[in-house]
This record gives C-alpha cells, structure tokens and sequence, in this order.
C-alpha cells in the first residue's frame, strides 16, 4: 500500500545535517514574521526564498506538491472568504502568506526525520505528553491504514466489489462493519505496540541515535532566515521601498 510519510526523503536531503533545533527555530521565526507580513512585495520575497531552500534541499517536488496539495482548499476558502469582503489584494497578500508559511513548515518535517523533530521540540521544553501525542498519533494513523488495506484484500478475495449503488443496503452495511472493525483491531494492535513500547523502556521520552549539535553551517543557515526576515519587514514597515 502507498503512503505519504512526509519524511521518507529526509536522510537523502542536503538540509538533514543540519541541527534540527536551528531549523526549527528559523523556520517557526520565518513563519511569525510572516503572519505580520500585509505587502504583497515581501510575501512573493519570502515565497521566492522558501521555494530556493526547496531546490537546495533535494527534497522530490512530486512529493512536496502532494503534501502540500492537501493544504489547497483551505488556502483557497480562506482567500475567497477575504476577497468577497476586503477585496483582490487582501486576497492575495492572504494566499501567499498561507501558502508561504505552509511550505516552510513543510520544508522543515521533509528535510527532518521526524524522531529528530520530536528531540528537537523536548529540547525548547515542549511538554513530553505532547510530544508523545504526536509520535502515536502519526505512527498510528499507518497502523490504520494498514489494517484497512488488509480486511479490503480480505473482502476482494471473498469477491466483494464496490460496484452499484453506494447507499444500497448490502455495500452500506458492508462499508459500516469495516468501519467499525478497522477501529476495534487497530485498537487491539496500538495496545500491543504500546506494551513492547513500554518492554523496552520507553517512558515518553525521546531518544535519537544521533544526539543533536550545533555546527558552524548551522548558523549560516540561521543567518540566511534571518536576513530574509529582515528584508520583508523592512519592506512591510516602509524602510525599504521595493516594488516588484
């Protein structure tokens, strides 16, 4: 079965050594100044700059627009919402601030692992309780997955098929039972991943086998947000007059 994991290509990027604790921060900084950000000039700026880390960072584009594809509606119904009350230009200014902040955040989980990450937030003292949400919630959400790919291979061996009516009596019942015990077996595994969790030592926190440190090129990476956060506010303040 084919899955999106957002970061199957992060140890083949060439951002994946740089210290994720750094990148975190540039890009959570980057993502801030955005969301103050109102000229359209610095918005396609910082637009520009994220879409030249996504071509530094190797990362496939395929699989970048297939992720960042399922943001799409959103940034549309929340620029169509502005342009029927403020007008075209809120409405742009409103999709490339959405869609830049988007692809920052997901430039940072594609380019780290996601292990990685977690360490990363623990270490900027994020509560482990959260932490741990997000590790089981993502981890789990393939366990689900899984057991549906299995009882639907399980239901075409049998020569079920999905063909005719949706809402007829048979394929409605049918759909409703597979809903119900995807859930009941994904709930017995998960209880059972938990357990071997808990037989080899897992106490919520996170352990990586490649502790992280902060590297020379890790504040040359930091320097680069930086300077672009200094530029698009410049601009939004009026101190540089920029006009594309």
């Amino acid at each position: 079965m084919e899955t999106i994991e957002i970061d199957q290509f992060s140890r083949s990027s060439t951002l994946y050594g740089f210290d994720p604790r750094v990148k975190f921060a540039a890009t959570i900084a980057l993502v801030v100044a955005l969301s103050f950000m109102r000229d359209v000039t610095a918005l396609i700026i910082a637009l520009a700059f994220v879409l030249g880390m996504l071509a530094v960072s190797r990362i496939p584009v395929r699989h970048f627009a297939r992720v960042f594809s399922l943001s799409l509606p959103f940034i549309a119904v929340a620029s169509a919402a502005l342009f029927l009350t403020s007008g075209p230009q809120p409405a742009v200014a409103m999709a490339l601030r959405i869609s830049a902040s988007v692809m920052a955040l997901l430039l940072l989980v594609t380019t780290t692992p996601f292990f990685d990450m977690l360490r990363a937030l623990r270490w900027f003292r994020v509560p482990y309780m959260f932490c741990s949400l997000l590790l089981f919630t993502y981890r789990y959400i393939f366990v689900i997955l899984e057991e549906l790919e299995q009882m639907n291979m399980a239901r075409r061996s049998r020569g079920f098929s999905l063909k005719g009516n949706l809402f007829s009596k048979d394929i409605f019942r049918t759909i409703s039972f597979t809903a119900g015990m995807v859930l009941v077996r994904s709930y017995e595994r998960s209880k059972r991943i938990y357990d071997g969790l808990l037989a080899r030592g897992f106490r919520g926190e996170i352990h990586t086998l490649r502790p992280p440190r902060a590297r020379p090129r890790d504040l040359l990476f930091l320097s680069t947000f930086a300077v672009t956060i200094l530029v698009i506010s410049s601009i939004q303040l009026g101190l540089i007059h920029w006009t594309l």
